[in-house]
């Protein structure tokens, strides 16, 4: 124990997070105290009475929370009506099936009782009208007659107990003292206690020490909470927060150097969140984020969301993240803190139609036009090694490459992807990745399982597989090159400790004015490979004609979109494609309507070069002439490397 947290306190001092001081020493008597301050409270009510844009989304979290005053509070076997989230976003997947009346997780309860009292206290101060408040206080003192927030992981609790600190401090002024006094000891007891002793275990669990989602998640409930009930003990809450902010320094470390997530764009949604309700609660109560928002990588984050969106409107979803993602109010709050306003038009053009309520709380009228000033379209995210290619921000139709080098093992959620890619164009995602499959399958998430659950493994990914095998655990695959002009962006992967019988092996992605994808591939064996793949996983319908593929999509009833896959070096090489049905141990996702398009190289005994073209629009019949960088050898690229 103590070897850990000598550990964290250097981490701490890394970090720039000083300890010298009791920070709830500071704590504000106002309340509410933690985030909806009276001064912000006014000022969502001006917005809401000025904004067309927030008062119809006003409508929306006001008719979420209508139909809660219709339902009951949680209870321990509350099961799942899909109606609840209809119009309301959760940041993580229900784990309970989409059937209506399944049994609800425990997890499940706890982010569905933390969205009530957001919902239900939010348009309480927008309205003022007490049905809302009394609704919230209902669910509230429901939760506080569980017989424990536990679940088969410390989340529940943390979740929970998070819900339960703001619903406190939001309704403090109207509840009375008997009430006060049975929500501060429900939190006491079965939120900060289990806290401590989490803390306490010989070693710590991985939470408490390692960067992660879990560390800003459980972190960043707990020290809410300390800050909710301090009154009630000061003692406890002083210490589960002095533990905790000891741990949280790691957590947001995974940001640095510049605000990407090794975890994916579903689990920076979901630790990015808890991050800024910590971090503005800070402020709110403290008047002192501790520095916490100066932490290296933090203040550009909403950069990491902008560039992870597709062109399709899906999400370049690596490590275990969904395609699709409703909801990111943090976005205005980061926008407004770091005057970083790009972060707020990303949110109001992604929201999908479902609407948080702290949408309302933080909602930023201001927005521009994503495209304004010098936002370049391309990126690269140095700290994870994932690049992304895209044509002008203005063109709807315009083609877009998620690029994911890294580490196989940059976090708990990595699969074995070096390589990988996710391609957009005109609108539609034609190279896909399959996301996540059931954590419940056994030993989900150790290297073994990794290397043979279809998802997880390289087989699952859009890159080159070698003589069958997943890639080393442990391999990485760093950016050699890369460029960002209008008329030809690209970026260079070294692949040599992905494709360990290789001598070298590089991968090249480039984008020839905003629409046509070039992927180049280089590998030299060691001794001759029996076998390397190259393949794609796609839901379109695909035509084959030897060294020629067409990919087709109906986009709506009347229309459909086309890809044109094309081989250009070497000769003598075809497409081929099947299904993408896992053939491992059983229980996987069958991938139904999914297919890998592959070229098979067959024995590779000696250097050579790959070089595919994937096209938006048919081309005639003369060759395609590539720009002359992209006819050199891909160690030659970087020659003219612009940043």
């Amino acid at each position: 124990m103590r070897a850990t947290f000598a550990c964290l306190g250097w981490l701490r001092r890394v970090f720039g997070v000083s300890s010298d001081r009791a920070p709830l020493a500071a704590l504000t008597s106002e309340r509410p105290r933690l985030m909806a301050t009276a001064a912000a409270i006014v000022m969502m009510r001006n917005v809401l009475r000025q904004d067309q844009t927030a008062a119809e989304w006003q409508k929306k979290v006001v008719a979420q929370a209508d139909q809660l005053l219709t339902l009951p509070p949680l209870a321990p076997t509350s099961a799942h009506n899909p109606g609840e989230l209809a119009a309301a976003p959760l940041t993580r997947p229900l784990q309970t099936g989409p059937e209506s009346g399944a049994p609800l997780s425990a997890l499940d309860i706890a982010r569905l009782f933390v969205l009530r009292i957001q919902t239900l206290g939010v348009v309480w101060f927008a309205t003022e009208d007490d049905r809302y408040r009394d609704r919230a206080k209902q669910e509230l003192l429901a939760m506080c007659d569980f017989p424990d927030w536990k679940g088969d992981e410390f989340l529940v609790t943390a979740e929970t107990t998070f819900g339960a600190a703001i619903g406190y401090d939001w309704l403090h002024n109207v509840l009375s003292v008997d009430e006060r006094r049975r929500i501060a000891g429900a939190i006491l007891k079965k939120g900060v206690k289990p806290g401590f002793k989490e803390f306490a275990e010989d070693p710590p669990p991985h939470w408490t020490r390692t960067a992660s989602n879990w560390n800003l998640v459980c972190n960043g409930a707990l020290m809410i909470a300390a800050m909710a009930i301090a009154e009630a003990d000061r003692s406890e809450a002083k210490r589960i927060f002095d533990l905790c902010r000891q741990s949280v320094v790691v957590g947001f470390g995974m940001y640095r150097p510049d605000g990407g997530w090794a975890e994916g764009p579903g689990y920076w949604h979901y630790a990015t969140q808890y991050a800024v309700y910590l971090i503005d609660s800070l402020g709110t109560a403290l008047g002192d984020d501790l520095g916490l928002g100066r932490s290296v990588g933090f203040g550009g984050t909403g950069l990491f969301r902008l560039h992870t969106a597709g062109t399709s409107g899906k999400l370049f979803n690596f490590a275990d993240s969904e395609e699709q993602h409703s909801g990111g109010y943090w976005l205005f709050w980061l926008a407004k803190r770091y005057h970083h306003p790009v972060d707020a038009w990303v949110e109001q053009q992604h929201a999908h139609g479902k609407v948080h309520p702290m949408d309302l709380l933080w909602f930023d009228p201001d927005a521009p036009w994503a495209s304004s000033g010098r936002l370049q379209a391309g990126h690269r995210f140095e700290g994870i090694d994932v690049a992304i290619l895209r044509g002008d921000w203005r063109d709807a139709d315009a083609s877009y490459l998620g690029v994911k080098g890294g580490a196989n093992n940059a976090s708990h959620h990595s699969h074995y992807d070096l390589g990988s890619f996710v391609l957009d164009a005109g609108g539609v995602r034609w190279a896909m990745d399959l996301g996540p499959d059931d954590y419940h399958l056994p030993d989900y998430f150790t290297p073994e399982k990794h290397s043979q659950y279809y998802r997880t493994s390289t087989l699952g990914h859009n890159t080159l597989v070698v003589e069958g095998q997943s890639q080393p655990a442990t391999a990485r695959a760093k950016i050699l090159a890369v460029r960002f002009d209008p008329d030809l962006s690209f970026v260079v992967l070294d692949m040599g400790e992905a494709c360990p019988s290789c001598s070298s092996a590089c991968r090249g992605f480039a984008l020839i004015d905003g629409r046509d994808a070039v992927i180049v591939d280089e590998i030299a064996p060691e001794q001759p490979i029996g076998n390397v793949t190259w393949q794609m996983h796609t839901e379109a319908v695909i035509a084959l004609s030897g060294p020629a593929a067409t990919l087709t999509q109906t986009t709506t009833a009347t229309r459909s979109r086309e890809l044109f896959l094309r081989i250009v070096e070497p000769a003598g090489l075809a497409f081929a494609s099947a299904p993408a049905t896992p053939s491992g141990p059983p229980g996987q996702n069958p991938n139904n309507g999914v297919a890998r398009l592959t070229i098979d190289l067959g024995r590779v005994g000696r250097p050579v070069r790959l070089v595919v073209l994937l096209l938006p629009k048919e081309p005639d019949t003369r060759p395609f002439v590539l720009p002359p960088i992209l006819a050199r050898s891909l160690n030659e690229w970087g020659d003219e490397r612009r940043t």
